[in-house]
């Protein structure tokens, strides 16, 4: 029993060690990624055509950026002849997004969403006003 109490404290000890994000410097801007859905996944995919390394976007220099992000999402299994639903499917889809604007200084957020089976996505401003929308750029499998 000792052991459990042990492990149980270690986990959660580990689970509060997570990075905290670094502060933004006032002559860049931060692009975040959040979705709707608690089990949907949005992680960065490029920046101005170059592959990002990690999930997050690096903090940005102001001015006119093309970012796209990688969103995996549930769709809904369908009902099969015996009138159960089936199990749920993953669709993963790149959403991409133009914005002329990125101010220094700023951290705006990329938001994530799905309209039945389709994604949608766009571009929120701190006070949650939103500045663009994003395309689908493609989706499918090996996305």
């Amino acid at each position: 029993m000792r052991w459990i109490t042990l492990a149980a404290g270690i986990l959660m000890t580990i689970g509060c060690a997570a990075p905290a994000p670094t502060p933004l410097a006032g002559d860049q801007a931060r692009l975040e990624l959040s979705t709707q859905r608690p089990g949907d996944r949005i992680s960065a995919y490029r920046l101005d055509g170059e592959l990002v390394r990690g999930l997050r976007f690096p903090d940005l220099h102001p001015g006119a950026h093309n970012a796209q992000m990688r969103f995996r999402y549930e769709v809904p299994g369908s009902a099969n002849s015996a009138g159960m639903l089936g199990e749920p499917q993953y669709r993963t889809c790149i959403l991409g997004i133009d914005y002329d604007d990125f101010s220094a200084g700023n951290t705006y957020r990329f938001v994530a969403d799905r309209r039945g089976i389709r994604p949608a996505g766009w571009l929120e401003s701190a006070d949650h006003q939103r500045l663009a929308r994003a395309s689908i750029v493609r989706c499918g499998p090996g996305v």
